[in-house]
């Protein structure tokens, strides 16, 4: 600190020499003043330094990247501030007592005692040193003198504050195109700069915080001159951290921790406006849906993941009891522990209501006496051959992905094997009971979802079916119906029963389309094969509902003419107009699928969206407002 105390005595030696003025305050004070100048550009200076390194690293800032923004925010808004208010209390005291200080002249010292050239100064100070090196800041704020203690407010709270304020437009401005939060490295700093010079005397800490606000809102040009990265920049460093986090976790290591990885700023995206359809006449539909039939069964079929063997058909294989199926035994095996507790006279599964049915299946609640907790079941309405293949794809593919917001499967059993599934015919999947409201219900019954409502909502889903293709599967159906709001107003993915394996045949018919229409993306409504791409885009269109209550395209009078203005890829003529989504369900609805952002890279967006407006990105979808 010595040696920083020395540079300061120079400083103010070179400045008084400078300004050789001793006008209303005296030469010192104008010194002290310009050196304030000088520390309101100290964190200007950081934050051009930082501007024009994130025109190098874009966006990403995790890691080593994060440790060094804290650097250069703490040391040039706090440390070296602190540091020169500290000295230049020292440096003014000691030559207000008549001490020779390292770096000052004598005939500085000798400045010091004259008196004020203010005619009415010397009715309250004797001299220059008097006044600057006087009270303390603390003591400054004296309530029982009035006029004392309103300068005290405006010169050594009111000016700080502001000095803060520019500090944060500094840092914004060096953030722009990339998440805001680094700016708290930098104006909270600056906030502590004057709780922690309380001791500083109070003349010289007054002129240094004047000079600093005059020195912090020039900085605001500074840092304009350092531009911003390139768009290009911003996309391929969020590319980059998006390949890296693909890697995986290490071995052994949980794939799907319980908090939510961190995320980066969506990329602002011009929607494509096609023609909307014409409106569907009675007498086009018979037509319609002829043509509609033939495109679906004109599909070429994929070929399975694993090709059967000559001689094995699919028939169920009886393996030994556990209380989860895992690896390959789930896509072809049905579990022995209920046909053991069955020849016991001890059904495992105590029947309880009927939750709800789909297109080709009904789920009940169901109390499960092996787990010990109530399970959900879902069996076909009439199995045959074909249903039941979709139950074991569907199990399958619940089976490979583990994620907190996505529906976990337990088992497949045979209704035959226990006398407790009397009600149930064919193959029956054990899964996860998520007690809790449909997204689309939620909204009709409470209205419409707000941003930060609709952001967690979105990350939460866009992680399971992320978790989901990185194992190849896709869902295939995501709409309000399908994704659930617990209890806790956490959001669940739940529905896998038309989900399919990258490769698995197709289980479309002839006339008949998997999906629903105003939430079907354009590619797979025109006839082309489910992508990732397809499942963003129908998550975001759920997301759409969410914040407009409208689907994305509008609604139609019947399903043709819905898949018609899919296939056709009509205007996104329902998106909410005051979102802070707005831009990135633009983006993630794109007609072009190669044009959406992936869903990490949207996930991540908008989880620092989150926390840029100070909301916990993990946090319930319970925050509603009703804007009908």
């Amino acid at each position: 600190m010595d040696g920083v105390t020395a540079l300061v005595a120079g400083l103010l030696s070179g400045l008084r020499a400078l300004l050789n003025t001793d006008v209303v305050f005296g030469g010192w004070a104008w010194a002290i003043t310009v050196l304030g100048v000088l520390v309101g550009l100290l964190p200007a200076a950081g934050a051009f330094v930082l501007a024009v390194w994130r025109k190098g690293i874009g966006s990403s800032y995790g890691g080593a990247r994060a440790v060094g923004i804290a650097a250069l925010g703490v040391v040039s808004a706090g440390l070296l501030p602190w540091m020169v208010f500290t000295a230049t209390g020292d440096v003014v005291r000691s030559a207000a007592a008549g001490t020779q200080v390292s770096g000052l002249r004598e005939s500085d010292v000798a400045a010091i005692a004259e008196p004020l050239p203010v005619p009415f100064a010397d009715v309250v100070f004797d001299s220059q040193g008097d006044y600057l090196a006087g009270l303390s800041v603390r003591q400054a704020f004296d309530p029982s003198d009035p006029a004392a203690f309103g300068l005290a407010i405006g010169v050594l709270a009111v000016l700080p504050l502001i000095a803060v304020v520019l500090v944060l437009v500094h840092a914004r401005i060096a953030l722009r195109r990339g998440p805001a939060w680094p700016a708290k490295l930098f104006w909270l700093p600056m906030l502590a700069v004057p709780f922690l010079t309380a001791a500083t005397p109070a003349g010289s800490s007054g002129h240094l915080w004047i000079g600093v606000v005059a020195g912090a809102f020039v900085g605001i040009f500074l840092v304009l001159l350092a531009g911003r990265p390139s768009r290009e920049r911003v996309r391929r460093s969020l590319e980059a951290a998006a390949a890296r986090r693909s890697e995986g976790p290490p071995r052994g290591a949980d794939p799907y921790p319980p908090r939510p990885e961190p995320v980066r700023t969506p990329v602002r995206s011009t929607p494509v406006r096609t023609k909307p359809p014409a409106a569907t006449r009675p007498e086009d539909v018979g037509a319609e849906r002829n043509k509609l039939a033939e495109r679906f069964a004109a599909r070429p079929p994929e070929p399975l993941v694993s090709p059967p063997r000559p001689g094995v058909g699919p028939t169920p294989t009886l393996v030994a009891p556990g209380p989860l199926l895992g690896g390959a035994a789930l896509g072809g095996a049905v579990l022995g522990a209920a046909a053991a507790g069955a020849r016991r006279g001890e059904p495992r599964f105590r029947m309880i209501r009927r939750l709800g049915q789909g297109g080709f299946g009904k789920v009940w609640l169901a109390h499960d006496a092996q787990l010990g907790h109530p399970v959900a079941l879902k069996a076909a309405h009439a199995p045959d051959g074909e249903t039941e293949e979709r139950i074991r794809r569907e199990a399958t593919a619940l089976r490979s992905v583990r994620h907190p917001h996505c529906v976990r499967i337990f088992d497949l059993v045979d209704a035959r094997s226990d006398p407790g599934l009397a009600e149930l015919d064919g193959l029956v999947i054990v899964m996860e009971h998520v007690e809790g409201t449909p997204l689309g219900e939620l909204v009709r019954s409470r209205g419409l979802l707000d941003d930060i409502a609709a952001a967690r909502a979105w990350a939460s889903v866009a992680g399971a079916l992320d978790a989901a293709h990185q194992r190849g599967v896709m869902h295939r159906d995501v709409k309000p119906g399908n994704v659930i709001v617990d209890a806790a107003g956490y959001a669940h993915l739940i529905d896998f029963g038309i989900a399919r394996r990258t490769g698995d045949a197709t289980l479309t018919v002839a006339g008949f389309v998997l999906g629903t229409p105003d939430f079907l993306a354009p590619e797979v409504a025109g006839g082309q094969r489910a992508t990732p791409q397809s499942d963003s885009w129908q998550l975001a269109a759920t997301i759409s509902y969410a914040l407009s209550g409208q689907p994305p395209r509008g609604t139609h009078a019947d399903a043709v003419s819905g898949l018609r203005a899919a296939a056709s890829g009509a205007p996104l003529s329902q998106l909410p107009p005051r979102s802070a989504h707005t831009a990135l369900l633009y983006a993630a609805m794109h007609n072009d699928p190669a044009q959406r952002p992936p869903l990490r890279t949207a996930r991540e967006a908008l989880e620092n969206w989150l926390r840029s407006v100070d909301a916990a990105p993990d946090g319930p979808v319970t925050q509603v407002t009703n804007r009908r």
